[in-house]
């Protein structure tokens, strides 16, 4: 088999006119990653930041009591929600994905169902190990459709536009 056939998926029509996706390499998802890390971590920050002026305004009792229901674990939620949801909406896309020309699809081409967007995420903390994303990168490096486990988890793969 050659090289070009392990980067492609080929679907099979039902018209009986086959459909060949070109599927992302490490390199596009490591674009996509890099962008949509430095948005989560802006909007991150910029929450916090705001909880701080509050708390400064407010007094130290505010910070002691309040800041982290109010800014910390939400500033959280923003870093760790931010791919499945804006996956959902955009469907199978993020604003780095966009930027990197890739979106997520099933093995069959089509738009991945919510709870395939959450078991992709689910495993990012398994592809992020141990830290530096390792095991996600030699995942995409080694796997016939340059998948991560998530994507081996969820039945979903990241083409090029």
């Amino acid at each position: 088999m050659s090289q070009l056939a392990t980067e492609e998926l080929n679907i099979k029509g039902l018209t009986g006119v086959d459909i060949t996706l070109q599927i992302a390499g490490p390199g596009t998802r490591a674009y996509a990653f890099v962008i949509d890390w430095h948005i989560r971590l802006l909007i991150a920050l910029a929450w916090i930041l705001v909880g701080l002026l509050i708390g400064l305004i407010i007094g130290p009792e505010f910070k002691k009591n309040t800041f982290p229901l109010l800014f910390l674990f939400p500033a959280l939620a923003v870093y760790f929600l931010y791919h499945p949801i804006l996956e959902w909406l955009m469907r199978g896309r993020t604003p780095g994905k966009r930027m990197a020309g890739a979106r997520i699809v099933t093995l069959e081409g089509g738009i991945p169902t919510t709870s395939a967007l959450l078991m992709r995420n689910l495993f990012r903390l398994v592809d992020s190990l141990p830290g530096v994303y390792l095991v996600g990168l030699v995942c995409c490096i080694f796997t016939a459709q340059r998948v991560r486990i998530g994507d081996l988890a969820a039945g979903t793969v990241l083409i090029l536009d």
